[in-house]
C-alpha cells in the first residue's frame, strides 16, 4: 500500500508540472514521426529521409542534408531527387514531400513556402490554424486537419481530406470543405467535386510472412466498400514516405489477389486504397497505409514470376455439346471463349459449350496469374451431325 501511494503522489506531482508547464508555453507540443516519439517544438524540423537518394541544401546537389547536425539558422532551401521522399514536422503538422519536391523556410519569421512538387499533410498536436504559403510569399495557404496538394507550372491540385481550407493563389480566394477536390486551373468556373471517404478496413493491416514457396507470394489486399464507390485505385510502395510507387492498380471490387514476387526485394511493403473516379481521374481520401513485412525467404534471387499452367484432363464431345474438365492455378483467373470460369478448390473447373453448327471448333483457354502473366491454351474438337 506504502508503494502504491508514493506511486500516486508521484505521478499526480508529475502531471501537475506538466499542466502549469503546458499553461505557461501554450505553443509547445509533443507530436509522433512514422518511425519514433519526438518532442516537436514550434517551427521547423526534417524527421525523416527515404533510403534511396538525398535531399539537397542547393541546387548543384553539392550539399546534402544530414538529419543529426542540420541546423535552421539562416533562410534554407531544401530539395529531393526524383527517388527521395523525406518527411518533416512544421508548427505541429507532419509533411510527407514526395520525390522532386521543394521547399524554402525562413526560420527568423517562421515562414514556410512549399516550392514545386507533392506534399501530404496531417495536423498532429497542432494548437491553431496554421498558415504556410504556395509558390511565393503571399500566395496564403491555410492548413486543414489533413489534406494533399500537388503544385503543378501553372495550376495546384488540392486533395482535402479533413476540416475547413482556404487559400489565395495569384488575386484569388478559395475555400474546401472536408473531403473535397480541387483543380486551380479551372478557376472559379468548376465547383470542387466532393471526395469519397476513405475505406474504413484494409487487409493485410499488419502482416508478417515468411517466403518459403512461390505461392506464399500471393496475397489478398481487400477493404470494406465504400458506399456510391464503384471503383478503387490501389498503390504499394516500399515505405510509408510513398517515395517509389510500385504498383498501382484500378480495382472494380473491393478486392484483389496479387503476385508480391517481384517486390520481395524489399523487407517491407505499404499498400493504401482509395475510391477512385474513373471518368474524372479523381483520388479519393485514402485509406490507412496497410504493411506487409518479409520476415525471411527461401526463394532463389532471381526467381520470376510463371504463368499459370492450364491442364486438359477430359474433353466429353456429346452432340453439339462439349464437357470440360481440366485444372489451372487455382490464384489465377479462367475464361474459356471469352466467358469466365469458376474454380474449385485446387484450381479444378468444369465447363461445358453448346454449339449450333457441326464442324471444326477451336476452344480457346485464357488464364490470367495474380502477377499478370497468362497463358493461352487452344484445344479443337469436331462436333458431328448426329
Amino acid at each position: 500500500m506504502t508503494k502504491l501511494r508514493v506511486i500516486f503522489l508521484a505521478s499526480s506531482f508529475l502531471i501537475a508540472i506538466i499542466g502549469f508547464f503546458w499553461l505557461n508555453h501554450p505553443d509547445f507540443s509533443l507530436s509522433f514521426s512514422s518511425k519514433q516519439f519526438l518532442p516537436v517544438a514550434p517551427g521547423f524540423q526534417i524527421t525523416g529521409i527515404s533510403e534511396k537518394g538525398n535531399v539537397w541544401l542547393d541546387n548543384d546537389e553539392t550539399h546534402p542534408v544530414n538529419i543529426k547536425t542540420l541546423n535552421f539558422v539562416s533562410e534554407t532551401q531544401l530539395r529531393s531527387d526524383d527517388q527521395t521522399a523525406w518527411e518533416f514536422f512544421f508548427e505541429g503538422f507532419l509533411f510527407t514531400a514526395l520525390p522532386g519536391s521543394a521547399i524554402h523556410y525562413t526560420p527568423q519569421t517562421r515562414e514556410l513556402i512549399l516550392e514545386k512538387g507533392e506534399f501530404y499533410w496531417d495536423k498532429k498536436l497542432a494548437a491553431q490554424k496554421v498558415e504556410i504559403s504556395l509558390f511565393k510569399a503571399g500566395n496564403i495557404f491555410r492548413l486543414s486537419a489533413s489534406g494533399r496538394i500537388r503544385l503543378g507550372f501553372s495550376s495546384i491540385e488540392i486533395w482535402n481530406f479533413s476540416g475547413q481550407l482556404d487559400f489565395d493563389y495569384n488575386g484569388k480566394f478559395f475555400q474546401l470543405k472536408g473531403l473535397q477536390y480541387l483543380d486551380t486551373k479551372n478557376g472559379n468556373k468548376i465547383p470542387p467535386a466532393n471526395l469519397f471517404p476513405a475505406p474504413p478496413f484494409v487487409s493485410p493491416q499488419a502482416e508478417t510472412i515468411a517466403l518459403t514457396l512461390a505461392n506464399d507470394t500471393i496475397i489478398q489486399f481487400k477493404w470494406k466498400n465504400v458506399q456510391g464507390a464503384r471503383n478503387y485505385l490501389l498503390k504499394i510502395y516500399p515505405s510509408a514516405m510513398r517515395d517509389n510507387l510500385l504498383l498501382s492498380k484500378v480495382v472494380a471490387s473491393n478486392s484483389i489477389v496479387l503476385d508480391i514476387m517481384s517486390f520481395i526485394e524489399y523487407s517491407e511493403l505499404y499498400w493504401e486504397v482509395a475510391a477512385f473516379d474513373t471518368a474524372n481521374q479523381i483520388e479519393s481520401a485514402p485509406a490507412k497505409m496497410g504493411v506487409i513485412k518479409i520476415s525471411s525467404s527461401l526463394l532463389k534471387k532471381g526467381l520470376l514470376p510463371q504463368p499459370p499452367q492450364i491442364e486438359v484432363d477430359s474433353l466429353s464431345v456429346s452432340g453439339n455439346m462439349v464437357l470440360i474438365k481440366g485444372r489451372t492455378d487455382q490464384n489465377a483467373q479462367l475464361s474459356i471463349d471469352g466467358v469466365a470460369v469458376q474454380l474449385a478448390s485446387e484450381g479444378k473447373f468444369i465447363h461445358t459449350i453448346s454449339y449450333r453448327s457441326i464442324g471444326v471448333k477451336s476452344i480457346v483457354f485464357r488464364a490470367v496469374a495474380p502477377s499478370g502473366l497468362e497463358s493461352v491454351f487452344l484445344k479443337q474438337v469436331t462436333i458431328f451431325d448426329e
